[in-house]
């Protein structure tokens, strides 16, 4: 939604400061029309991975369908979307029948086919005016400027609409078939029927743009909407960043307007798309929005990140510090009794055990980790060097034995502190912990752990995808603050260090009580990771569907109550 309002704006400002400008409207209701039709073609091809070669013949049913209707008959533009949008439905699901059967390279052939066919067919009826086209096409608008906020209406809405349409149930099937058709069918995916749904929301996003062109430009022709016409969608979305809604907007900027800006020169506009293909394939194979978007987190967010950790370090203090190993170690001390020790995860600080640390009965203390929060950094970045720092940093204030309470990668600490000193450890607590023989992180993750040190945007995001039913707005900036404080070392070392444990062995020495907390919605530790865990232990498995990665943040009272009671 936010999305959609500031592409609202921003065409409402463009509009205003060209409004006494009929040519620079046209170019940008036409640049609109395009984008309409490119977003159609990227849902198909994009996220479904289906081949189109043909796709302007979509736009040519819409476009002459409001044309005769409306010069023919005076019939009001809704009626003729309508009318053109089944239409284009209709022969989306008849272009989508021969698709069932073929991929790839016959694919392409059989729309390029079907876009030559129906561009002959138009030019040979009269009806249609022949090879010249319809002119005089009535207009639905006073003036150009009001014809350019329609077109920005309709693509707000329509970018709206495929946005949540890729990111249904729907969308992520259409994503599923692009990268295996084997592994969809395994999952129960009916290929024939989402391949025949994504060609039909395709054509209607074509028709839809046809329609609103003819009354746009105000004559069409057959050529308007020839070979020439789909190679240049298909460019566009090249251009613009294939599986990416306004990838195709970008792209149609630049393929749109190179014509008015290299009009007054003798370099024949093949040999410009041609080096601008070249260019991107080369230097953006993914498109310019993701060029663009992946420079603006290794770069551009850079200043902010930095400014970020200087403000918050000083904004957000624990309230105590002890020396261990000549590094000064941080935490939250709060309440009275036996005492209970804290150790965060990943990207975390003592701030995840701010819904929690009220135990009635219990003294907690929830430190910051070396190399986390406002802890001190060391070199040497591994599980069992972490657990000593923990184990002096009781020792340090005098505490014999704990309860230990740990959380995702703090569980994997809590575990080799408690294996190798189990006197100290009374009752082990494993929040969503890594398993007892280590998490492998895929190597193709590495490049994303990179960004996530230079964008507060992205772990922000990684932090909600971890804990989606988590609501609390104000508490998931404090956690991502807190992260961007980590050891930059530590986004890529972190997840190396947790791949090099095995405790499988090592376990059988504690015989404590355990308790193991998972949630069903849990992106990174599954319920077969913590029965593996528990089989050498003494413990038992809290498993909750409702919540994912962190209970302590999605569920606080649910997980104090279940705490209290098992430590008593």
């Amino acid at each position: 939604m936010k999305k959609s309002i500031l592409l609202l704006i921003a065409g409402l400002l463009l509009g205003v400061v060209f409004i006494n400008q009929s040519f620079f409207l046209m170019i940008l209701s036409t640049v609109l029309v395009w984008g309409i039709a490119s977003m159609g073609l990227n849902i198909l091809m994009g996220y479904t991975g289906q081949i189109s070669i043909g796709h302007a013949a979509f736009m040519a049913i819409g476009a002459y369908t409001t044309s005769y209707l409306s010069i023919n008959f005076g019939t009001p533009f809704i009626l003729n979307l309508i009318i053109a949008i089944v239409l284009s439905a209709v022969l989306g699901v008849i272009i989508s029948l021969p698709a069932l059967r073929l991929k790839g390279f016959y694919l392409a052939i059989a729309t390029m086919a079907f876009g030559i066919t129906v561009e002959q067919l138009i030019a040979s009826f009269d009806i249609f005016g022949g090879h010249i086209g319809l002119r005089n096409i009535p207009d639905i608008l006073p003036n150009d400027f009001w014809m350019y906020i329609l077109n920005l209406a309709f693509y707000v809405v329509l970018s709206f609409i495929a946005t949540k349409l890729i990111k249904s149930p729907n969308g992520i099937s259409y994503q599923m078939i692009r990268d295996s058709e084997y592994a969809s069918r395994s999952f129960g995916k009916r290929i024939s029927f989402v391949k025949l749904e994504a060609f039909v929301v395709s054509a209607v996003y074509g028709g839809i743009a046809g329609t609103l062109y003819a009354h746009t430009i105000g004559y069409i022709g057959p050529s308007d909407f020839g070979l020439n016409a789909s190679l240049n969608i298909l460019a566009m979305i090249v251009i613009g960043g294939l599986a990416s809604v306004d990838g195709g907007l970008v792209g149609a900027v630049i393929i749109t307007g190179m014509p008015f800006l290299f009009s007054r020169t003798d370099i024949p506009m093949s040999i410009i798309f041609g080096s601008l293909l070249i260019i991107f394939v080369l230097f953006f194979p993914r498109g310019l929005i993701y060029g663009i978007m992946m420079g603006y987190y290794k770069y551009f967010e850079r200043p902010f990140v930095a400014l970020s950790r200087i403000l918050w370090k000083r904004k957000s203090f624990p309230t105590g510090k002890v020396n261990v190993k000549g590094k000064d170690l941080y935490y939250n001390v709060k309440g009275e009794g036996e005492p209970v020790i804290m150790i965060h995860g990943n990207y975390g600080s003592h701030r995840w055990f701010d819904k929690v640390n009220d135990l009635e009965g219990y003294k907690t203390y929830a430190l910051d980790l070396p190399n986390f929060g406002h802890s001190d950094r060391i070199e040497e970045i591994n599980i069992d060097t972490y657990a000593e720092y923990v184990k002096e940093f009781m020792e340090k204030l005098n505490i014999e034995s704990a309860y230990i309470v740990a959380h995702s990668l703090g569980g994997a600490v809590a575990q080799s502190l408690a294996y190798n000193n189990p006197d100290m450890v009374k009752k082990l607590v494993l929040v969503d912990s890594a398993p007892i023989d280590g998490l492998n992180t895929p190597e193709e993750n590495y490049n994303g752990l990179q960004l996530l040190k230079t964008s507060k945007t992205l772990l922000k995001t990684s932090l909600k995808s971890i804990m989606p039913t988590a609501e609390d707005r104000k508490m998931l900036n404090i956690l991502t603050n807190e992260g961007l404080l980590m050891n930059p070392k530590c986004f890529t070392e972190n997840a190396r260090a947790l791949e090099s444990y095995d405790y499988s062995d090592l376990a059988k020495k504690f015989k404590n009580p355990v308790l193991f907390f998972v949630g069903k919605k849990d992106l990174l530790i599954t319920r077969d990771m913590a029965e593996k865990t528990l089989e050498v232990l003494n413990g038992e498995l809290k498993y909750f569907d409702h919540v994912g990665h962190s209970i302590i943040i999605e569920d606080p009272e649910l997980f104090k109550k279940e705490l209290t009671s098992f430590l008593a």
